[in-house]
């Protein structure tokens, strides 16, 4: 079976990631490179309603660096994605049109639904999922999405205004999470779940399975091996496997109240912490514990494949 050489730019709220895989149309996905640029562009929608001219030109520069890896890797097809911040920005569609320019291809903004459509896409593709419904999660930084489908449909989605970053601007929280803080974001990860709590309800069973991908779902899954099974001595901790990783709703409590309890230094001592991560983990730790307990959820299977992943499936024609 023939290779395509895929290359994705996923152009989000928290950073930029450039992704490039050898793809087969039998949903066969090789890792080739990884490039990421931390922007947090997110935020600063949050705050001002748009992107600064200083982080947009941090931006700019960014995207010329993947545009040259990308180039160096020589990929036979390419797919350009925005996310929230960037449909969310006052100038996001100015911003793009220079985007588009330095990367050389045209960018898809999409919609939360798209959104959710394609994490779930990679997310049946990363775990193994049957004839019977499931649902999918995806945390990012400007938005939470959710998708139930089985092994070659996906029956619904929703997507709503719960990223990392976007509740850090919201909530005005610093490099400690108060239990003042942790009370408001899970006020407002209760009351924003309507639309995922409508769509868990439309399909009841799709419950029983839930799988979930991010960044800040593999950070907790990481965390949570580590402290419970340390990896072998000589092995990094951040660099533990947590792909099908079962994550308990009680460990997941259990996170959340010990990352709201820790200032940064505490947190970047923790085996496995990735200091990229630190900053946000506790305000996603609260978000998923909240969702799991509003939608009455036993566990989560942590997916490797999500966004990108999925992008390349559907760039390749597969059904979704």
């Amino acid at each position: 079976m023939s290779t395509v050489r895929v290359a994705v730019f996923d152009l989000g709220s928290s950073s930029f990631h450039l992704m490039v895989v050898d793809a087969t149309r039998d949903g066969t996905i090789a890792p080739v490179m990884r490039r990421r640029s931390f922007l947090h562009l997110g935020a600063e929608v949050t705050k001002s309603g748009g992107i600064p001219a200083d982080r947009a030109e941090m931006a700019i520069r960014s995207a010329r660096r993947l545009r040259a890896a990308a180039d160096g890797a020589g990929a036979d097809t390419v797919v350009a994605l925005g996310t929230a911040a960037l449909r969310d920005a006052s100038n996001g569609s100015r911003l793009v049109a220079r985007l588009e320019r330095v990367i050389g291809h045209p960018i898809s903004l999409l919609s939360g639904e798209e959104e959710a459509r394609l994490c779930f896409l990679g997310q049946r593709a990363g775990v193994w999922v049957g004839r019977d419904p499931v649902l999918g999660i995806d945390l990012g930084g400007g938005s939470l999405e959710a998708a139930v489908g089985n092994a070659t449909t996906c029956s619904g989605t929703a997507s709503v205004a719960l990223g990392t970053a976007r509740l850090r601007g919201e909530c005005s929280i610093g490099t400690v999470l108060s239990s003042a803080d942790r009370e408001r974001i899970a006020a407002v990860t209760k009351e924003r779940l309507a639309p995922v709590t409508a769509l868990v309800e439309a399909h009841r069973s799709a419950a029983d399975r839930v799988i979930a991908s991010g960044g800040t779902v593999r950070a907790l899954a990481r965390l949570a091996m580590n402290l419970h099974r340390p990896p072998p001595i000589g092995r990094p901790s951040a660099g533990v496997q947590v792909n099908q990783v079962e994550l308990p709703a009680d460990q997941l409590h259990e996170l959340a109240a010990r990352l709201s309890g820790l200032d940064l230094e505490a947190r970047l001592a923790l085996p496995g912490m990735q200091e990229r991560r630190a900053l946000l983990l506790p305000i996603g730790a609260v978000v998923i514990s909240e969702l799991v307990a509003v939608l009455g959820l036993d566990r989560l299977v942590v997916s490797d494949w999500g966004l990108r992943e999925g992008a390349v499936l559907d760039a390749l024609g597969l059904p979704g």
